[in-house]
C-alpha cells in the first residue's frame, strides 16, 4: 500500500523527539485522510430502547419493532460507546533490536502514543502497562487530558531492558482490569506459544477483547545477513556464531512455524493478531486498530439492544 502521508514514516517520526507532537501530527493527518463512510461510525451511537411516552419525537420510534411486538418503543442515543482500553507495551531487551534507524521498541512506543491519542479523541478511557520480566508501570484506564499527558510522559521514559515475560503481564492485566475491556498487546512475541496462548485465552474468558500488534524488524523477517558473525541474545547475553547461508532456511522455517502457530490459535479464540514491520509507515496499523475498535463498539451496542428487547 502506497504511503499517503510521508510524515507517518517511522524514521521521520523518530526525529521529532516529542511523542505528544508526533502523535498529534500522525493522528490529525490520518483522520483527515479517512474517507467518510458508515464503516467508521459517527459521533452518535444507538444505546437502547425504552417505552414510548406521549411527547416523544415520533422520528425515533422503531416501527419494525412495533410490527413485531405491537408496542411502541423509541430509540435512545448517546455519544459513541466508551471503551476501557489498556495498552500493554513489551519493554524487554529484544524490543531494542534494529537493523535500521528504528528499533522495534521505537516503533511500539510511537504506535502506543498514536493509539492513546486516537482513543482519547474517541472519548475512550485509556491505560498503559509496561513490562519485561517485571512490571515496569501500570496506569489504570481513565478518560482525561491529565491521564493522556501522564501516558506520554511514561512512554517517553520507558527503556527496553531485561528478559520478557508476556504471560505474567497478561496474568496481571486479567487480575486488575474490570471485565469487558479492550487489551492491546504490542510485542515481538518472543515467547513460548503454550504459556502465551494460555493467558490470552484466560483474558477472553473474562470477556476482554484482545488485539495483538506483533512488531518485527525487517531483518528478522528475511534474515538478509551474508557474512559469518556472532549473534548476541539481547535478553540473556548468550552468544552464537552463525554462518548465515547454512542456517537461513531453517531459521525462516522455524520463525514461520512459531508465529503461524500463535496466529492460528488466536484466530480460533477470536483474538485479533497482525504483524507490522518497524520500517513500514503507521497507516496500516492505525487502520487495523480503527476498524477493530468500531467492530467492538457495534458489537457492544448489539449486546445492549438484545438485552433491552429481551427484558421487555
Amino acid at each position: 500500500m502506497q504511503n499517503e502521508y510521508n510524515f507517518i514514516d517511522p524514521d521521520v517520526l523518530l526525529r521529532m523527539n516529542d511523542l505528544l507532537l508526533m502523535a498529534r501530527t500522525v493522528v490529525d493527518g490520518f483522520t483527515t485522510g479517512l474517507h467518510r463512510s458508515a464503516g467508521f461510525g459517527s459521533s452518535i451511537e444507538f444505546a437502547q430502547y425504552r417505552a414510548y411516552v406521549q411527547g416523544d419525537d415520533p422520528r425515533f420510534v422503531d416501527w419494525d419493532l412495533y410490527a413485531r411486538t405491537d408496542r411502541l418503543h423509541t430509540k435512545q442515543y448517546q455519544e459513541e460507546t466508551n471503551l476501557r482500553c489498556t495498552l500493554l507495551v513489551d519493554c524487554s531487551a529484544s524490543m531494542g533490536y534494529a537493523s535500521g534507524a528504528v528499533t522495534k521498541f521505537d516503533y511500539a512506543r510511537m504506535l502506543a502514543a498514536c493509539l492513546a491519542m486516537m482513543l482519547y479523541r474517541q472519548k475512550d478511557a485509556v491505560g498503559l502497562l509496561g513490562f519485561e520480566r517485571e512490571l515496569k508501570l501500570f496506569i489504570s484506564p481513565r478518560y482525561s487530558s491529565q491521564q493522556l499527558r501522564r501516558i506520554f510522559v511514561e512512554l517517553n521514559d520507558l527503556v527496553p531492558s531485561g528478559e520478557t515475560d508476556i504471560p505474567a503481564a497478561l496474568h496481571y492485566a486479567g487480575d486488575v482490569l474490570p471485565l469487558r475491556g479492550v487489551i492491546i498487546l504490542i510485542s515481538d512475541l518472543f515467547q513460548p506459544p503454550e504459556e502465551l496462548l494460555h493467558f490470552l485465552k484466560l483474558l477472553k474468558a473474562r470477556r476482554h477483547d484482545v488485539l495483538i500488534f506483533q512488531i518485527s524488524d525487517p531483518a528478522e523477517q528475511t534474515f538478509p545477513f551474508e557474512q559469518s558473525m556472532t549473534f548476541l541474545d539481547a535478553e540473556n547475553e548468550k552468544e552464537l556464531y552463525v554462518v548465515p547461508h547454512s542456517v537461513r532456511e531453517e531459521y525462516l522455517k522455524n520463525r514461520e512455524q512459531h508465529f503461524s502457530g500463535i496466529q492460528r490459535e488466536c484466530l480460533a479464540t477470536e483474538i485479533d493478531l497482525e504483524e507490522f514491520c518497524s520500517a513500514e509507515p503507521l497507516d496500516r496499523a492505525l487502520h487495523y486498530f480503527l476498524m477493530r475498535r468500531n467492530r467492538t463498539v457495534y458489537a457492544a451496542a448489539g449486546r445492549r439492544n438484545r438485552m433491552a428487547i429481551g427484558g421487555r
